[in-house]
């Protein structure tokens, strides 16, 4: 079975659990996690050593840029939550490892269930041939000027925009958005579902031919993962207080 996992944010515990939840055995089944793996929670080491251990891929997170940024000093952030990480003796391999993440990928179903685009936060409306645009980021060198570009910028942080693609800051409900501006998967017209995270006030929903797997495990909300095979979601409660 392949899951794909919403935003963990250091949650170690309920990532923990989930994966006992789903029944989920390294070598057999595949784990796709949708950016934001650290930071905000209590056990960041513990979630990307855990994540390693079970053979776990995903996509980068505008939380993992800000560390990345911060352990390289091109951008240094006090993120105390993260102070382990960086300390860690394998703390190289654990930040390289996030650094080769892609920002787009294209998962097949094989026909077993709905094939989908996975990225963090979601898609500029003037991306048309998302098949090219992903080749492209996700082949450029993985520098930290990359991880400040303008593209994946977008695609780990985007939550509100317009059609040509400019941003607002708005981080609530998708229903207070404010003209001109509207969520992103509003503009969005491919027929391939996308799966994304990053939008914990928007919570796990399911669109048309969009779901967003934040569910907002970190601040008292759910851990969500999506089953693509049997289009089966599976949610494990935070024991994080709100």
């Amino acid at each position: 079975m392949r899951w794909f996992v919403g935003d963990i944010q250091g949650c170690a515990r309920e990532f923990e659990r989930l994966l006992e939840a789903i029944r989920f055995q390294p070598g057999q089944d595949e784990l796709w996690c949708v950016g934001d793996l650290i930071n905000r929670g209590p056990d960041s080491l513990a979630v990307l050593r855990l994540w390693q251990s079970v053979g776990g891929r995903a996509i980068l997170g505008n939380h993992e840029i800000d560390a990345l940024l911060s352990f390289s000093q091109t951008k240094p952030k006090k993120l105390k939550r993260l102070q382990d990480v960086f300390r860690a003796p394998d703390a190289e391999e654990l930040l390289g490892a996030l650094r080769n993440l892609p920002i787009l990928v294209h998962l097949s179903s094989g026909g077993k269930g709905p094939d989908a685009w996975m990225v963090h936060a979601g898609l500029d409306p003037r991306w048309t041939n998302l098949a090219e645009i992903a080749s492209r980021i996700n082949e450029s060198p993985h520098d930290d000027a990359w991880l400040q570009s303008e593209e994946v910028d977008f695609a780990t942080n985007v939550r509100c925009c317009t059609r040509d693609g400019r941003r607002s800051d708005h981080t609530g409900p998708p229903e207070e958005c404010r003209a001109p501006f509207r969520p992103w998967d509003s503009f969005y017209s491919g027929r391939t579902l996308v799966v994304h995270g990053h939008w914990a006030a928007r919570g796990y929903y399911r669109g048309d031919h969009t779901m967003g797997l934040d569910s907002g495990c970190v601040y008292g909300g759910s851990l969500t993962a999506w089953c693509q095979e049997e289009d089966r979601i599976v949610q494990i409660p935070s024991k994080e207080k709100p």
